[in-house]
């Protein structure tokens, strides 16, 4: 009965994210599209810190480098955004990997320096590689998506857009963490040590889960980057990773559909609360604070039949020689 109210819920909602922008104005709709941005970025940070149980406070230097490497591909090549698209999964996706390296001997802690480490310098290089990124000068000009002769310049085509990548990328990564692949990455997080006592090749899951991360984060970049037409270093500061982890924790971490419930309501209700002039930020964290006590699965955990998420982030055992 439970998962059958879940299921309920998830088609309305999909129902309502589908009939409602059809009625938004174009401010509401730049919203939307910021949204399902960064709902993929959610998703992408969630597969990492919630299911695998890897902290990680260096997300914005994925999503720069997904952004970053479309933009070049689209503004001084001339490339299609299909191959934009590709380019910039493919670039992320391998500096996961690279990332991947350190992870195999450092977790909790140490592995959070290390992110922070990866994001700094990246938003360092992003200003003073001029001769690929133009510095603090950025890249304009960014083509949307088009077919042929008709091109995404409508809010509401671009967040259909939007909405469809986000549907396939949810869909397949509540596949993965189905598999054998996920139940590794759960069991990775509880415990790595008897994880792999019990035949987890940790090695292959951590590889595993930052190229998927980071690839997704990659994807958001380029859709950012094709939607915004102009980016620079300040797009994606310390800032944004740390806005990404309380949409984790907000929509519940460890859980899929959680990602999005999450990345809406931390990025809403700013938005709403800007009437309060000076004191929104202020009411913003008061009422995030309030919410990670009452609910500590997230707000998904609402909605009857969720699939359970955890309550905290595995902080691991740090060094391990």
């Amino acid at each position: 009965m439970k998962n059958l109210i879940f299921t309920v819920v998830v088609v309305t909602l999909g129902a309502i994210a589908i009939v409602v922008p059809l009625f938004l104005s174009n401010y509401h709709l730049q919203i939307a599209v910021m949204v399902g941005i960064f709902a993929l970025l959610t998703l992408s940070l969630n597969l990492l810190s919630g299911y695998a149980g890897m902290i990680s406070l260096g997300h914005a230097g994925f999503f720069l480098i997904g952004s970053y490497t479309s933009a070049i591909l689209a503004t001084r090549y001339g490339m299609p955004f299909p191959v934009s698209l590709i380019g910039a999964v493919f670039v992320t996706a391998l500096s996961g990997l690279l990332l991947a390296v350190p992870a195999m001997k450092l977790s909790g802690h140490f592995l959070a320096v290390i992110t922070i480490a990866f994001g700094l310098i990246l938003h360092l290089l992003a200003i003073n590689l001029e001769f690929i990124t133009n510095g603090v000068s950025g890249i304009s000009g960014i083509a949307r998506p088009g077919f042929g002769s008709w091109s995404m310049t409508s809010n509401l085509s671009y967040y259909f857009l939007v909405l469809v990548f986000l549907t396939v990328v949810c869909v397949l990564a509540a596949a993965y963490v189905r598999s054998g692949y996920g139940r590794a990455l759960r069991a990775l997080r509880d415990d790595e040590v008897a994880a792999g006592c019990m035949g987890v090749n940790i090695t292959l899951a951590k590889i595993h889960v930052f190229v998927i991360s980071a690839g997704i984060a990659g994807l958001a970049g380029c859709l950012y980057a094709h939607y915004v037409r102009y980016i620079n270093p300040e797009s994606f500061t310390i800032d944004i990773s740390i806005r990404i982890l309380i949409m984790v924790v907000v929509g519940g971490i460890g859980s899929i559909w959680g990602s999005v419930v999450g990345a809406f309501v931390v990025y809403v209700l700013p938005e709403a609360l800007r009437v309060l002039n000076d004191y929104y930020y202020l009411v913003f964290g008061f009422v995030v604070i309030v919410l990670m006590l009452v609910l500590p699965g997230g707000l998904i955990s609402l909605i009857p039949g969720t699939p359970k998420a955890v309550n905290n982030l595995s902080v691991g055992r740090g060094y391990r020689p």
